[in-house]
């Protein structure tokens, strides 16, 4: 039994600091939008996909990225897939650039790098 617990630690460590970029992200600055361009936000959306390195689990990397993409003003929906190493996302190229866009995966953590992105019709 005591086995059983000690191996149990072991994993939930693992799973705890396998991630070496459990930071919490820096923001990317913006300048302050009218409410009504947040509203109208996304008449130009433009999907994008991103080759992300640096990843080494999905559990923690692969999802604070999506987290942080997903929490970001002018970024309507972000989705990382560890296993192939991109992030697909739809942005609003009115709100954000494509430098911002992968600034948030850069502040993320210091081991990330956005290899390339290539938009989407």
């Amino acid at each position: 039994m005591k086995k059983i617990q000690l191996f149990s630690l072991l994993i939930g460590l693992f799973v705890i600091t396998g991630c070496k970029n459990n930071q919490a992200p820096k923001s990317v600055s913006l300048e302050k939008t009218a409410v009504k361009t947040i509203e109208a936000a996304f008449q130009k959306a433009q999907p994008m996909v991103m080759n992300i390195e640096g990843m080494v689990c999905a559990v923690g990397c692969a999802a604070l990225i999506e987290k942080n993409l997903n929490q970001t003003a002018g970024i309507k929906k972000a989705k990382v897939d560890f296993e192939t190493k991109k992030a697909t996302l739809i942005f609003d190229a009115e709100v954000l650039s494509t430098n911002e866009v992968t600034q948030v995966v850069l502040n993320t953590g210091k081991a990330y790098k956005v290899k390339d992105f290539q938009l989407l019709d």
